[in-house]
């Protein structure tokens, strides 16, 4: 679902306020960094040409990329194995050059089933989520009453702000880059273990979902659409100050 601005930035203060409502005393705090790698699943990309036509490059590759974030949230005294958080991710899913076979009919050669080069498409995503999290505390001790070991899970629903930029695609040779906001899914799972009294080391694999349709303007006014679907797997490692 493709959403304005204006309505994404209310979203996100609405999540903000969430999590900060609480007084500090109520909850276990924390403040996590994470960095991994993405992997986003091959999908069909369709773009749409009112001069050049109508195609769809079939089984689309992405690039594995560099992932990283930050995410600060709470854990409720009265429930500590219920949290909430605020978390922001970034991944770009490139479309490097290559030939694909392409669906459609375009102005030099027709209509029908063809080969297809989709030229370098850049593509970065930043998500923004409010999280539910749900751990388990075991190895519970004086010095760590939350466990020393915590397997957890996440579930959200981010808001997805991706822009394409197209770079040496014929198909977009005068569009500009553009940008498109969308709410998707997320889910996680990973495992803390408490290093220090207040610090955490994590292991978390995650999986993402969204839609970005976007409208490439060029400097001669014609708009063509990029319309594409990213199931991402992101493998991340970081670190988490708890208080």
């Amino acid at each position: 679902m493709r959403l304005t601005s204006k309505v994404a930035a209310v979203m996100l203060v609405a999540m903000a306020g969430l999590v900060l409502s609480a007084r500090v005393g109520s909850a276990e705090w924390f403040a996590d960094l994470y960095a991994g790698v993405s992997l986003t699943q091959s999908h069909d990309v369709n773009i749409h040409d009112p001069i050049v036509g109508q195609g769809v490059y079939k089984d689309t590759d992405f690039s594995t990329n560099l992932a990283y974030g930050v995410r600060i949230g709470r854990y409720f005294d009265s429930i500590p194995f219920l949290g909430l958080a605020l978390d922001y991710f970034t991944f770009s899913p490139n479309i490097a050059p290559q030939g694909t076979k392409r669906e459609g009919c375009m102005l030099v050669t027709g209509c029908g089933t063809f080969e297809g080069h989709t030229g370098r498409i850049d593509i970065d995503v930043r998500a923004v989520s409010l999280d539910l999290m749900l751990r388990l505390p075991l190895l519970k001790s004086d010095k760590a009453p939350n466990g020393l070991v915590q397997p957890y899970l996440s579930l959200g629903a981010p808001l997805f702000i991706t822009t394409v930029t197209p770079r040496t695609s014929l198909q977009f040779r005068n569009q500009h880059d553009e940008t498109s906001v969308s709410v998707g899914g997320k889910g996680a799972a990973g495992v803390a273990v408490q290093i220090f009294s207040n610090l955490n080391l994590f292991g978390e694999y995650r999986f993402t979902h969204t839609n970005t349709d976007v409208d490439l303007e060029s400097a001669v006014v014609r708009t063509a659409s990029f319309e594409t679907t990213l199931n991402t797997h992101s493998f991340l490692m970081g670190i988490s100050a708890r208080w």
